[in-house]
């Protein structure tokens, strides 16, 4: 069974629910490309799944709109030249003439905008590739909307089935969190782990860093998704408080870089667990988008009995003073991120 549940583990982490949820908007996707490209009719409808198969593996839905975007207007651009070439064709112009003098200023926009390249392929279908019976005008409107169905239907998918990027924006604001308060322990306990200490302030921005694409993306799916309204979510608001308790960290360091180990760990080390512990419980409350008021009121006791603990410390010189007054920068700046993103009753009246 061990040896069962240990395989079961590693086919949910090589492929879980991410992934399963990709693979059906993909296949949801093409199916609806396919059959709206079968129902207009179009001889050349596989453009349509090309382009739908582009589009719909991007990771997000802002990158999905910006490549479905780009998609279009290159195809519009390669189609306008190849009508313009068409109209030189049917005057006696010779087709490649015709295909290298178009190719140039299209060239010159794929290598300004690469997103445009597909400007130069519509040209290339438009007027080097021989067309069939009927009208040489058809091609380039065939290929604007193949192109059109491709990226309607796999920005439908992706609209009604997006990822979830606000819950990926409070898990990132949790992950900061849980890193910083592992950093501010660290400085805390008087160990000088210059390389863990490191590899945490790294975690801390790179978590920052993805919680802000998670919010654009939220902004980008809540056009489309609308957001339930019987609790606003304030996980945008946390961002200039992570931010300054980055700021507050590193000026810890600086501040406990003149104390030796061992009065660090005296007179600093019981504060920097009960700081650790409170950035650990109130990572747990953010990790979720849904509110969970019995972790919540544990994190405002804990912050209760920090800041109880704080005002009961004798005053003190030097460093440790410096030390100190950072602690208490960083415990307020702690108290206002939960009355932000949570406001009590008396807060909100």
């Amino acid at each position: 069974m061990t040896a069962i549940a240990r395989t079961s583990y590693r086919v949910r982490a090589f492929f879980g629910a991410p992934e399963a949820r990709r693979l059906l908007r993909t296949l949801m996707s093409c199916a609806i490309s396919y059959a709206a490209a079968r129902l207009a009719a179009l001889p050349e409808g596989y453009w349509a799944l090309i382009t739908t198969l582009v589009i719909v593996t991007q990771p997000s839905l802002t990158q999905a709109v910006d490549i479905a975007r780009d998609q279009i207007i290159g195809a519009f651009i390669g189609a306008v030249a190849g009508v313009l070439g068409i109209v030189a064709m049917e005057r006696g112009a010779p087709p490649l003439a015709v295909f290298s003098v178009a190719l140039v200023p299209l060239a010159a926009l794929s290598a300004k905008r690469p997103a445009f390249r597909l400007a130069c392929v519509t040209l290339v279908i438009v007027v080097l590739i021989p067309a069939g019976p009927g009208s040489p005008f058809e091609r380039p409107m065939h290929r604007v909307l193949e192109i059109l169905i491709g990226a309607a239907s796999s920005f439908v998918v992706s609209a009604l089935w997006p990822n979830r990027a606000l819950t990926s924006a409070h898990r990132c604001v949790a992950d900061s969190l849980t890193s910083l308060g592992q950093l501010i322990g660290l400085y805390l306990s008087g160990e000088k782990d210059e390389a863990l200490a490191t590899r945490l302030e790294t975690q801390s921005t790179d978590a920052q860093k993805a919680f802000d694409d998670a919010l654009k993306e939220a902004e980008r799916e809540h056009i489309i998704v609308l957001v339930q309204n019987h609790r606003s979510d304030a996980i945008d608001k946390a961002a200039p408080f992570l931010r300054r308790l980055h700021s507050d960290a590193l000026f810890l360091a600086k501040a406990v870089s003149r104390l030796d180990r061992e009065t660090c760990a005296a007179r600093l080390g019981t504060t920097g667990r009960e700081l650790q512990a409170l950035f650990e419980t109130l990572a747990s409350v953010l990790a979720s988008n849904r509110q969970d008021d019995a972790k919540l009121a544990r994190a405002r006791s804990a912050m209760n009995e920090l800041k109880s603990m704080l005002a009961t410390q004798e005053a003190t010189h030097g460093a440790q003073e410096v030390a100190q007054f950072v602690i208490g920068l960083i415990v307020a700046d702690l108290d206002a991120l939960i009355g932000t993103i949570y406001p009590s009753k008396e807060q909100s009246v």
